[in-house]
């Protein structure tokens, strides 16, 4: 395969200012848990990304625990529409369920220059389809 031609760093800083909907301090719900255990432990899911089964924790997707009480659930429910709606009685219903949860390292979930919650999507997405000659970060230019 050829070397990426004109390959270089770009170095952005991003600065993010948004409001939470207020929210009781974040516990983990029985059903948070059970979804947890079932994609890591039972599944065995590897790491949406790189495929790693080590360090793997789950990411709230399609919508954020602390972010329940701002969301339009019809809107939801129209954006979602494979989702089982019938069993929706308040909103960890989907927010903690496997419909909702992406199988991450913690590399992919939140570290710097890889975590999802550290970059913008299309910037995290291409760690997912790269090739594997392709240096994305300066980390991995020094491993090479």
């Amino acid at each position: 395969m050829e070397k990426v031609a004109h390959e270089h760093e770009q170095h952005e800083t991003i600065s993010i200012d948004v409001f939470y909907p207020d929210h009781p301090p974040r516990t983990e719900s029985a059903l948070f848990r059970k979804t947890k255990h079932h994609l890591v432990a039972v599944l065995d899911t590897p790491c949406w990304v790189c495929g790693t089964k080590e360090n793997r924790e789950v990411h709230h997707f399609h919508a954020e625990w602390a972010d329940s009480d701002g969301i339009d659930w019809e809107r939801m429910r129209v954006l979602h529409p494979h989702f089982d709606w019938s069993t929706f009685k308040e909103p960890s219903d989907f927010i903690d369920s496997e419909y909702n949860m992406l199988v991450l390292c913690s590399k992919h979930h939140r570290a710097k220059d890889h975590g999802i919650h550290m970059l913008d999507y299309p910037h995290w997405l291409m760690q997912a389809i790269k090739r594997s000659d392709f240096v994305f970060s300066p980390d991995e230019e020094k491993s090479k």
